[in-house]
Protein backbone atom coordinates (compact mmCIF):
# COMPACT_ATOMS: atom_id res chain seq x y z
CA UNK A 1 0.00 0.00 0.00
CA UNK A 2 1.05 3.58 -0.52
CA UNK A 3 2.28 5.24 2.86
CA UNK A 4 0.90 9.23 2.81
CA UNK A 5 2.36 11.39 5.98
CA UNK A 6 -0.15 14.49 6.84
CA UNK A 7 0.72 17.62 7.22
CA UNK A 8 0.13 17.66 10.69
CA UNK A 9 2.64 14.46 10.93
CA UNK A 10 4.85 16.12 8.68
CA UNK A 11 5.63 19.03 10.94
CA UNK A 12 6.14 16.85 14.22
CA UNK A 13 8.87 14.96 12.13
CA UNK A 14 10.82 18.27 11.44
CA UNK A 15 10.07 19.10 14.57
CA UNK A 16 11.67 15.86 15.79
CA UNK A 17 14.52 16.17 13.33
CA UNK A 18 15.62 19.76 14.79
CA UNK A 19 15.61 18.52 18.05
CA UNK A 20 17.35 15.60 17.34
CA UNK A 21 20.08 17.90 15.66
CA UNK A 22 19.95 20.41 17.92
CA UNK A 23 20.50 18.74 21.03
CA UNK A 24 22.29 15.23 19.87
CA UNK A 25 24.25 15.20 16.07
CA UNK A 26 23.05 15.49 12.22
CA UNK A 27 24.08 11.97 12.88
CA UNK A 28 21.32 11.04 15.68
CA UNK A 29 19.13 13.07 13.53
CA UNK A 30 19.68 11.31 9.98
CA UNK A 31 19.86 7.75 12.42
CA UNK A 32 15.64 8.26 13.39
CA UNK A 33 15.04 9.64 9.64
CA UNK A 34 16.61 6.27 8.64
CA UNK A 35 14.20 3.97 11.33
CA UNK A 36 11.02 5.98 10.62
CA UNK A 37 11.74 5.29 6.69
CA UNK A 38 12.10 1.65 7.66
CA UNK A 39 8.96 2.24 9.61
CA UNK A 40 6.94 3.40 7.16
CA UNK A 41 7.98 0.78 4.48
CA UNK A 42 7.04 -2.18 7.20
CA UNK A 43 3.34 -0.16 7.64
CA UNK A 44 3.24 -0.12 3.64
CA UNK A 45 3.92 -3.90 3.25
CA UNK A 46 2.34 -5.36 6.63
CA UNK A 47 -0.32 -2.34 7.26
CA UNK A 48 -2.40 -4.66 9.30
CA UNK A 49 0.08 -6.25 11.33
CA UNK A 50 0.46 -3.03 14.20
CA UNK A 51 -1.98 -2.92 17.13
CA UNK A 52 -5.07 -1.21 17.02
CA UNK A 53 -6.16 1.62 19.19
CA UNK A 54 -7.91 1.10 22.19
CA UNK A 55 -9.58 4.17 21.97
CA UNK A 56 -9.76 4.45 18.51
CA UNK A 57 -9.47 0.76 16.78
CA UNK A 58 -9.56 2.50 13.16
CA UNK A 59 -5.86 3.94 14.30
CA UNK A 60 -2.99 1.46 14.46
CA UNK A 61 0.38 2.21 16.00
CA UNK A 62 3.81 1.50 15.05
CA UNK A 63 7.19 1.63 16.79
CA UNK A 64 9.86 3.80 15.37
CA UNK A 65 12.24 3.82 18.29
CA UNK A 66 11.60 2.95 21.63
CA UNK A 67 10.87 6.88 22.59
CA UNK A 68 8.45 7.40 19.35
CA UNK A 69 5.60 5.77 17.34
CA UNK A 70 3.85 6.29 14.35
CA UNK A 71 -0.02 6.77 14.66
CA UNK A 72 -2.38 5.72 10.98
CA UNK A 73 -5.29 4.74 9.45
CA UNK A 74 -5.61 2.14 6.67
CA UNK A 75 -8.22 3.47 3.75
CA UNK A 76 -8.66 -0.10 2.21
CA UNK A 77 -10.97 1.43 -0.68
CA UNK A 78 -8.28 3.32 -2.08
CA UNK A 79 -5.25 1.09 -1.03
CA UNK A 80 -3.54 3.42 1.12
CA UNK A 81 -2.50 4.12 4.71
CA UNK A 82 -1.68 8.04 5.99
CA UNK A 83 0.24 8.48 8.77
CA UNK A 84 -1.68 10.47 11.19
CA UNK A 85 1.04 11.68 14.15
CA UNK A 86 4.43 11.02 15.12
CA UNK A 87 3.99 11.28 19.37
CA UNK A 88 6.72 10.99 22.15
CA UNK A 89 5.58 7.76 24.05
CA UNK A 90 6.88 8.87 27.06
CA UNK A 91 3.90 11.54 27.02
CA UNK A 92 0.20 10.36 27.87
CA UNK A 93 -1.36 10.19 24.47
CA UNK A 94 -5.33 9.07 24.58
CA UNK A 95 -5.03 7.08 21.27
Amino acid sequence: MKVYISSEAAEQIREILNYLENTWSKQVSDDFLEKLQKAMDQIGLFPSSFPKSESFPAIRKCLITRHTSAYYRIDEIRKEVEILAILDNRQNFKI
